[in-house]
């Protein structure tokens, strides 16, 4: 179900709870048992929950310029070292953007839903909880502008994040030693925060916690566990909490891809010259360049024009 709604927004780029189940429910076989609406929204908030979907910023957001102009003006009086100059479309953006809590607020369950829904273990886990009194009638307004008005999408930044932690692990399994392969995958699988999509952070009780759930891996100690993360280029503070670096990694395998293609393109001489400019990571004197590399001064000359 969770697949079937993923697939709506993707194909659609944006569309209202409402439509998604019109569409959900359209692409059921024939013959076969349609689900109910609360379930459709049981799992639509699942997935909100876990951020891979979100709502559309603000569709018509209020901006003034002149009163943007003034605060300005009144900034102006107050001695800064350094302001943030934004253009006026930065502005607008700025305008039209939600915080989390909006972003990933989960639909409000109608009172004819929440005897349904209350058995849902879910329910614990998304804090939906029923109301009394005047704020019922909220509720159900709450829960009828959000199916059929708030425009809903993908949350890509969720995705990329994923895919990055799945290529970092992926990448660096062939290099780890025997018996490490559980360590590293609970490691990403633990991640706390998704906030940072530049740096993977777990705490050790939720490495042991997924370790747990892998073959053999409910026979490693903690003892165990911390050398190989230290191992694996895992920082740490306190020894409770482990972050990764994705970033680095990210930039060291882009770095390879370039360094082969060019060495593919242009022979060793040019990888040669190439790998010292992305080691050095600034400009380079062809004659250190020369002096570095130990190569003939003309083929230097004609390898730098040829990768100029």
């Amino acid at each position: 179900e969770s697949e079937a709604l993923i697939e709506g927004l993707l194909q659609n780029g944006r569309l209202t709870f409402d439509q998604l189940v019109g569409r959900t429910i359209s692409k059921v076989p024939e013959g076969t048992i349609r689900p109910a609406r609360e379930e459709i929204r049981m799992n639509f908030n699942r997935l909100v929950y876990a951020r891979y979907v979100e709502r559309c910023p603000k569709a018509e957001p209020f901006f003034n310029p002149q009163e943007d102009e003034q605060s300005t003006a009144a900034r102006r009086r107050v001695p800064k070292t350094a302001e943030e100059v934004l253009s006026l479309e930065q502005k607008v953006v700025n305008t039209a953007t939600l915080s989390d809590p909006e972003r990933f607020s989960e639909i409000p369950y109608s009172m004819e839903d929440a005897s349904k829904t209350n058995d849902c273990p879910h329910n614990a886990v998304v804090g939906a909880k029923r109301k009394h009194g005047a704020f019922e009638v909220d509720e159900e307004l709450n829960s009828t502008i959000a199916e059929n008005e708030v425009l809903w999408r993908v949350n890509f930044e969720k995705f990329i994040f994923c895919l990055k932690k799945k290529f970092c692990a992926d990448r660096k399994k062939p290099k780890l030693k025997v018996g490490t392969h559980p360590i590293w995958e609970s490691f990403f699988e633990a991640n706390l925060t998704d906030k940072d999509t530049n740096s993977v952070t777990s705490s050790i009780n939720g490495i042991l916690e997924k370790l747990g759930q892998k073959e053999g891996g409910a026979a490693m100690s903690i003892g165990q566990i911390k050398p190989v993360l230290l191992d694996l280029q895992c920082t740490t503070s306190d020894g409770e909490e482990y972050n990764f670096d994705l970033s680095k990694m990210v930039e060291a395998c882009r770095n390879e891809e370039i360094e082969s293609l060019v060495k593919k393109k242009y022979g060793q001489e040019a990888f040669t010259i190439f790998r010292l400019l992305v080691t050095q990571g600034c400009a380079v004197e062809t004659d250190q360049i020369i002096d570095t590399t130990i190569l003939d001064k003309q083929i230097v000359h004609s390898t730098l024009y040829k990768l100029w």
